[in-house]
């Protein structure tokens, strides 16, 4: 293959609209940073964003005086003919923050930034070409050894070529858009079933924190009217699951409630009340003490 220009020193603007002056150290910083190991830049029409298609790659650059040259490979055919044809005489190249070369962009009526570049042919007339077992041909060249069913043939056949490549485009296309719709139905289900996962443990957790009141009623710690405003405060901490109060000690919030209910005071003591109605039953049942110490306590309440 031949080397083209394809940059040179000098004021530029870019398409941002930034000025710079371009220098022949700018130029070699773009030459040392250019690792086709770790990014090979194509050779595309116009400036596109991702890159593609690509027409072509680069395999090396280097800078001859003021300007800067590249080295393409694995040129497409249909590519190389619509240079040869002219009708992509102009070309300018595309940078990332850091300086290194993103792709080579050919214009057609679009003007570069950089003016004075010479036109690109990919023909064979240079001796030390080399074209990697391809084999392109000019049709300015080659055109009048052709007759007119050479040409509509070689002409069909191109049309064939873009018409099959447009076909798999667009059956990537549809396949693209089928895996979208998938993902977005996963992603729905996924979080449905975490909503429903997150549903589940709450509930069981407030039902064992409801057993653990019964049960710290039942033993005096906790008066029945308790219960309700006790378990909205436990609704509204559980919702932050852990707490830390120490740096690299977490407590579950639950638990913060549990150790605040077995420090506090009994606030009926069955004992007590036993003993003071000695004259009462053995056999009387609990829960009717319970109730009526209960009565008791929420009558000076």
């Amino acid at each position: 293959m031949k080397w083209f220009a394809i940059f040179k020193t000098g004021k530029h603007t870019d398409s941002s609209g930034n000025e710079k002056q371009w220098t022949e150290k700018d130029l070699d910083k773009i030459v040392e940073t250019y690792d086709p190991s770790k990014h090979e830049a194509p050779i595309v029409i116009g400036h596109p964003k991702s890159n593609a298609p690509a027409f072509g790659w680069v395999d090396k650059l280097k800078r001859v005086g003021d300007t800067l040259y590249a080295l393409p490979k694995q040129l497409a055919n249909e590519f190389v003919e619509m240079v040869n044809k002219g009708l992509f005489k102009k070309r300018s190249i595309s940078l990332y923050p850091d300086g290194t070369l993103r792709h080579i962009g050919f214009l057609g009526a679009q003007p570069p930034a950089v003016k004075g570049l010479p036109d690109v042919e990919f023909k064979d007339d240079d001796q030390s070409a080399t074209i990697e077992g391809e084999q392109f041909t000019d049709l300015e060249d080659a055109g009048d050894q052709k007759s007119d069913n050479e040409k509509i043939k070689e002409l069909q056949k191109q049309i064939d070529i873009y018409q099959k490549q447009l076909s798999d485009m667009l059956a990537k296309e549809r396949e693209f858009e089928q895996l979208q719709s998938k993902y977005a139905e996963i992603i729905v289900e996924k979080n449905r079933l975490e909503a429903e996962l997150n549903k589940q443990k709450r509930e069981s957790e407030e039902k064992e924190f409801e057993e653990y009141l019964d049960k710290a009623i039942s033993d005096g710690r906790l008066l029945p009217k308790m219960k309700e405003p006790i378990t909205k405060i436990f609704r509204i901490i559980s919702l932050t699951p852990e707490f830390e109060f120490s740096e690299g000690v977490k407590t579950q919030s639950t638990d913060v409630i549990k150790e605040f209910i077995e420090k506090m005071p009994k606030l009926i003591d069955f004992k007590e009340h036993k003993d003071q109605n000695s004259q009462a039953s053995d056999n009387e049942p609990v829960s009717k003490i319970v109730a009526e110490e209960i009565r008791k306590q929420m009558g000076n309440k």
